[in-house]
């Protein structure tokens, strides 16, 4: 399975919040070459790489988080859930992993992809144009 390519449409202009996304990008592409370089270790490889990928993930949530309630952001308890429905999806994907030791499907890679893409255009994006709008992006970025 293909890599997923950071593009400056990523980009949301806040150079912390972009440098998480990044991070993000970088920890899901480790598991897919894993996946794809790896057999004999993918059990313990992915394991540890999940983990890492999920507490990656609720930390950038939370300094995400951080920055919308402190900026009042209109559309914080939206945001919030989309980041909630992932953190759910992550431990669902980890606790079946290391139950089952199961092949870390591409189904599953191709839905991390698929979702940090999407929440990074559909929602980081928005909150980053209602700042810019606002005026509040220049304090913070």
């Amino acid at each position: 399975m293909s890599t997923l390519e950071w593009i400056e449409d990523y980009n949301v202009g806040i150079p912390a919040i972009d440098n998480e996304h990044r991070l993000l990008v970088s920890l899901i592409n480790d598991i897919n070459r894993t996946i794809d370089t790896h057999k004999e270790f993918q059990t313990q490889i992915i394991g540890d790489s999940l983990k890492t990928l999920e507490q990656c993930v609720r930390n950038h949530f939370a300094s995400e988080e951080r920055f919308l309630l402190f900026n009042n952001y209109p559309e914080y308890d939206t945001h919030k859930t989309e980041h909630t429905l992932l953190l759910e999806q992550l431990e669902h994907f980890e606790k079946k992993f290391l139950a089952e030791k199961p092949d870390f499907t591409e189904n599953m890679l191709l839905y991390l992809k698929d979702w940090l893409v999407r929440h990074i255009i559909l929602h980081d994006c928005k909150f980053s144009s209602y700042f810019r709008d606002e005026e509040l992006i220049d304090h913070f970025g």
